[in-house]
């Protein structure tokens, strides 16, 4: 069920929406906080400066690796680099730490993937519960839908078409291409909002990361934070989710989509 965290204050309905991809619609790279703040920890514990605990080393990185998510994954990686040289390391470049981390996460999402293809996996067992059924009702409502990820771009097209999910977005697919630095989602919900000539409280923002949330509110739109139980798929919310997406601005919060009729009697009142 949702959670409604802020009333909803416009009574026009999101003709617009600008949807993440990892965690919030495909659980194809589910496990990536764990497989970044693994190497970031590896890199740092050995340093001078790191005097705290293994254990409150990893709640440190962890902070800061969440706090950041949502945007392109070189940006989290920047913080890291200075941490390390805050911490009398001498740690490699930005750009470095992304390629090392996109290739553990990759044969991560390969053997998922070769499951898929195998048929040892349906698609529907790494899509977030109810995600086709939350893209088919937007679509049917007539609500142009756009999908925007920090992972690199020619990766989410690939996966969203493995996972039959592209077609909802006719070609509206962004993330990082060859400049990672230039890519940024609140670029994304702007130049959407520009194209269709609607305002803000016309964009509807689905996402499970800081920043997203944070860019649907700057432009004044509605934010759902997802605070999926990516693990076990039990439709319980996330706590430590919820609390950062809270954080962020988000003004419902849902487990997944399985209640989805649920959130669009709050968005869609009249035509629910």
């Amino acid at each position: 069920m949702p959670e409604i965290i802020r009333p909803l204050l416009s009574d026009r309905p999101p003709r617009l929406a600008v949807i993440d991809f990892d965690g919030t619609l495909s659980l194809i790279r589910s496990g990536w906080v764990e497989i970044m703040v693994g190497m970031m920890v590896d890199v740092l514990r050995p340093l001078p400066g790191s005097t705290e605990s293994d254990e409150d080393l990893v709640e440190y990185v962890t902070n800061f690796v969440l706090d950041m998510n949502g945007g392109a994954t070189v940006f989290q990686m920047e913080y890291f680099v200075a941490r390390a040289r805050e911490r009398g390391g001498h740690p490699e470049s930005a750009d470095h730490y992304t390629l090392q981390f996109l290739k553990l996460l990759g044969a991560k999402a390969d053997h998922r993937i070769e499951q898929l293809k195998s048929g040892e996996l349906k698609a529907d067992d790494l899509l977030v519960p109810g995600a086709i059924e939350l893209l088919s009702d937007l679509q049917a409502r007539g609500v142009q839908l756009t999908m925007a990820s920090g992972t690199p771009k020619k990766i989410i097209q690939r996966e969203s078409e493995l996972l039959g999910i592209a077609h909802f977005f006719e070609g509206r697919i962004f993330g990082p291409e060859e400049d990672w630095r230039a890519f940024s989602k609140l670029a994304v919900m702007r130049r959407t909002l520009v194209e269709a000539n609607a305002e803000g409280v016309e964009l509807l923002g689905v996402g499970d990361g800081f920043v997203e949330i944070e860019n649907v509110k700057e432009v004044g739109g509605i934010a759902i934070g997802c605070a999926t139980d990516e693990t076990h798929r039990s439709g319980q919310v996330e706590d430590w989710k919820r609390a950062r997406l809270i954080r962020a601005g988000a003004d419902l919060i849902i487990p997944d989509y399985r209640n989805w009729h649920k959130v669009a009697e709050i968005l869609f009142p009249s035509r629910a």
